[in-house]
Order: C-alpha cells, then structure tokens, then sequence
C-alpha cells in the first residue's frame, strides 16, 4: 500500500494543482472581461470629456467676443448716465436759481403790482363808455361832412 498511497497523494496533488490551475485561468479570464470593460467604460469617459472639452472650446469662443462687447456697452451707458446726471443736477441748479430770481421779481413789484390791479379796479367803465359814446355822436357828423370834400 505505500505506492498505491504515494500514487494517490501524487494523484491527488496534481488533481489539486490542476484545479489551481483551472482556477486561476477562471480569475485570469475573469478579470480579462473585467479590465475589457473597464477599457471600454475609460474610452466612453474619454469621448464625453473631449465632447465636454469641444462644447466649452466653441461656447468659449463665440460667448467671450459678445460678452466683452455687452461690458463694453455697457461701460458706455455708465458713463452716458453720469453724464446725463451731471447734467440734470446743472440744470436743477439753474432753475433753483431762477425760481429764486422769480420769487425776488414778484417780492419787488408786489406793491406796483397791487397798485395797478386797485386802479384798474378804480375806473368807471359805464362813464368811460358814456364818455366813448358822446364823442362818436360828435365826431360822426363831422367826419361826414369832411368826407365829402376828397
């Protein structure tokens, strides 16, 4: 029984090593699959990086000329509003001046002012157009009779 027994064990030990062997090549072949689809998923994550790269590129390109052309603008409205500012506040200055020019003007003539309307308010109308009507009834005749003589 010794070389039966010896056989065996050899036996033995080359049917495990042959399993060894089977198994690694299964965990070999496994992580072949495995690394191909990782090759595979790095080349999908590679084109979308370059396809994100190529969208910013060209987004990059045409949006910068249009934006520094909007700031540019709108630089220009900044500075056009200051002006306009500067200039209504000249223009508040000059006619705060003038209604208190105009406040003087009335303050000074507020007496001959008053005393104008009173003597207007003074006059007779009936006797100025009594006065009116007399003086037609005179002069009437009297344009009459020199008409005549052209």
């Amino acid at each position: 029984m010794g070389d039966s027994e010896n056989n065996q064990e050899v036996q033995q030990v080359i049917a495990d090593k042959e399993q060894v062997i089977a198994d690694k090549e299964q965990a070999m072949a496994a992580m072949l699959i495995v690394a191909k689809k990782q090759l595979f998923l790095q080349r999908i994550t590679t084109l979308a990086t370059v396809g994100i790269f190529v969208v910013v590129l060209v987004a990059m390109i045409v949006l910068v000329p249009k934006v520094t052309m909007t700031l540019t603008n709108i630089d220009q409205m900044v500075a056009d509003a200051s002006s306009s500012v500067e200039n209504i506040n000249a223009m508040v200055a000059e006619m705060t001046e003038a209604s208190k020019n105009l406040n003087q003007l009335v303050n000074d003539n507020t007496e001959p002012l008053t005393q104008a309307v009173n003597n207007m308010a003074g006059i007779d109308f009936e006797g100025l157009n009594k006065a009116i009507t007399d003086l037609q009834a005179t002069v009437g005749p009297m344009a009459q009779f020199f008409s005549r003589f052209r």
